[in-house]
């Protein structure tokens, strides 16, 4: 006879636990939450702006996933996570495109100071795609700012090895704010078929 496998609680099972607790309790849930992992505490200080300069910590956060001199091991993956989280935690695109930015800025002053192989160009080179994407989307007099310290950080590239400085050099020429260039060609550049 086999075993009926149980149903997995879900969001809406735990809302409606939730909606039944006095004010109090919910207070001493959201506590016990706050105490039992460091992301929920940094989650609770930027969510209701208690944190001086939230992005600081994220900032902090960003370095450590992808700066080979302070990381016990680059993940791109944590870094983005991070910068999730963020958005998630605030839902402010500003915040969101300092951190894209830094982490791109990250990014340069690593490879100007270490080198670069193949998995950190892609990685360089795709959050840069993104990061320039996200910059558009955001009100046109943000563009400005927000391009002018990626290309800071492109002049700190300099000529790099993988493709690095080619890559970042046509996207930044391509998505320019000053370009007018077709949309279609802009948002679907080309990337060589040995990147991810």
């Amino acid at each position: 006879m086999t075993q009926k496998k149980q149903k997995q609680p879900t969001w809406t099972d735990v809302k409606k636990s939730l909606s039944g607790l006095r004010p109090e309790e919910l207070i001493s849930t959201i506590s016990d939450l706050y105490k039992f992992r460091k992301e929920n505490k940094l989650f609770l200080h930027t969510r209701y702006r208690l944190l001086g300069s939230s992005l600081d910590d994220y900032q902090e956060k960003i370095a450590n996933a992808v700066n080979p001199l302070r990381a016990q091991k680059i993940s791109f993956r944590a870094a983005r996570q991070v910068i999730s989280d963020y958005k998630k935690a605030t839902g402010d695109p500003e915040g969101v495109a300092e951190l894209m930015v830094f982490y791109c800025e990250e990014c340069a002053r690593s490879i100007k100071r270490v080198g670069v192989w193949e998995e950190y160009a892609a990685g360089t080179i795709n959050m840069w795609f993104d990061t320039l994407k996200y910059i558009l989307t955001l009100p046109p007099e943000q563009h400005i700012k927000f391009w002018e310290k990626l290309s800071t950080a492109q002049r700190i590239l300099g000529d790099t090895a993988w493709g690095v400085s080619d890559y970042i050099d046509d996207y930044m020429f391509s998505l320019s704010p000053y370009a007018e260039d077709d949309e279609e060609e802009i948002l679907n550049p080309a990337l060589p078929e040995d990147m991810p």
